[in-house]
This record gives C-alpha cells, sequence and structure tokens, in this order.
C-alpha cells in the first residue's frame, strides 16, 4: 500500500490514498444512561458524557479527512443522536445517512451481512451500533488484520476502528486489510 496521502474531491469523496482502497469505519454508540422503568432501552438518550465524546470523535475525524460516504446506524436513539452529532462535526452535508432497524443490538453475522450490503459504489463505510456485536466484530477484525497483533481490545462507547482495505471490491472476509486507527475517547481527552 502506498503511504503517499492525497486528497481530493470526486465520486468517492475525500479519497485518502491513490489506491482507491475502501475505509471502513466502526464506531459504538455513546455512552447513555441505564435504562429506567419509564425509558425503554431503545429510547435512551446519550448523557452528557456521551455527547462531548462524540464530538471529540468528529473533531477527529476532521482533523484527519475521514469522511464516509455513507453513513449506515441503529435506529436506537442513542446511535441515532451519535450519527446525527458525527455528522455535523464532520459538517459534510453530503454525506449519505440511512438508519437500518436491523443494527439494533446486532450480532456479529448482522453486522457482516450489513458491510456486504452497503458496501457496493463506496470508498468508505461508517456503521454505527450496538455492543455484544460490535466487540465479536471488533475482535475478528483485529485477528484477521495483516497489522495488529492484540486481537482484543475493549470497544467502549463512542470507540472509532478504522480499518483499510486495497481496493474497493474487497472481500471482507477473505482479503487483507490493515487497522488504519483504533480510537478512544480517553486518548483524545
Amino acid at each position: 500500500m502506498s503511504s503517499v496521502r492525497y486528497y481530493a474531491i470526486s465520486k468517492c469523496s475525500f479519497t485518502r490514498n491513490i489506491d482507491l482502497d475502501f475505509h471502513l469505519y466502526i464506531m459504538r454508540h455513546a455512552e447513555s444512561d441505564s435504562p429506567s422503568s419509564d425509558t425503554s432501552d431503545f429510547d435512551r438518550p446519550i448523557n452528557n458524557r456521551g455527547q462531548k465524546d462524540t464530538e471529540l470523535i468528529g473533531r477527529w475525524m476532521t482533523m484527519n479527512k475521514y469522511f464516509p460516504d455513507k453513513i449506515i446506524s441503529s435506529p436506537a436513539r442513542r446511535a441515532r443522536q451519535t450519527t446525527e452529532l458525527i455528522n455535523e462535526k464532520l459538517n459534510f452535508s453530503k454525506m449519505q445517512i440511512e438508519f437500518d432497524k436491523s443494527l439494533y443490538l446486532a450480532s456479529f453475522d448482522t453486522l457482516m451481512e450489513c458491510f456486504h450490503i452497503y458496501k457496493n459504489n463506496l470508498c468508505s463505510l461508517m456503521i454505527v451500533a450496538h455492543n455484544p456485536g460490535l466487540q465479536h466484530l471488533i475482535n475478528y477484525l483485529l485477528y484477521k488484520s495483516v497489522n495488529q497483533t492484540s486481537t482484543s481490545r475493549t470497544f467502549t462507547t463512542s470507540s472509532l476502528a478504522i480499518f483499510e482495505y486495497e481496493n474497493r471490491s474487497f472481500d471482507l472476509e477473505a482479503d487483507k486489510y490493515s487497522l488504519k486507527e483504533f480510537i478512544q475517547t480517553r486518548e483524545l481527552d
């Protein structure tokens, strides 16, 4: 993979590499308060810490020129709010956002299926969803990544992992890829 970075506005918004690589962004929703008797799990909003953490991640993405072409998010309130805050911080009006009900508490298999469904015709895709499915996915991707030795990292709320595939027509399970970033907000404070 080339280490030359270049930024261009094209069909693939803000492509970072001349190889027409593909960036897969995985983000866990922001922190929310524990469920209460008057709020369902689906309707739990993010709390003040969650808002602050998501804004940090959004600023970091902007500073480092990571702009996903599309965001697919769980429609749960905390995931929706996380997605909206990220989009606000990226200030990127052409970004496509879609809320997919299958991502609410999605399993590993459902998340893998989601990538296969949505990755076509994109240079980058961001998924905003929930644990435990995301934790299983991250462990799997870390295990198969060509540059990562640790296969178990805790995927806390507002964590962001970015994986890079060498080309846009990749097979998520068969092709080689590398971990580009693994960001937790405590690293940004």
